[in-house]
């Protein structure tokens, strides 16, 4: 990994364009969502039903270029809502990330600012 990749992960940097589909874990049921500007620490959460801050789920996703799935633990920190104050999304803190979920989404995101790279070019 190179020094400038290792930085950019300990300060949990995020990438804008970062898209990824989750299930979302709640009270024994999976709902669709979709998980944005990822980094090691968290992210930016879209679903229908986004959690009330301080909640804690799980979030599973699919990651690609065949890097498996991983279980995200998380805690919702604060709820974005629209022009009705109707809640759209929100913000989680990743907690507690397991050595296997860790490897995996460090993986897709050194691959991720490999690609970055390529098209910046």
């Amino acid at each position: 990994m190179s020094e400038a990749v290792a930085t950019d992960l300990r300060e949990h940097r995020r990438h804008a364009p970062t898209i990824l589909t989750a299930e979302v874990e709640r009270e024994g049921a999976r709902r669709k969502g979709y998980l944005l500007n990822v980094s090691l620490g968290g992210a930016f959460l879209t679903s229908e039903q986004p959690p009330h801050p301080e909640e804690d789920l799980v979030v599973h996703v699919l990651l690609p270029w065949g890097m498996g799935e991983c279980a995200l633990h998380a805690r919702a920190v604060w709820v974005q809502t629209d022009e009705k104050s109707r809640a759209i999304g929100a913000g989680l803190a990743f907690a507690n990330l397991s050595d296997d979920a860790r490897g995996k989404l460090t993986n897709y995101l050194e691959r991720f600012v490999e690609l970055e790279g390529e098209i910046t070019r």
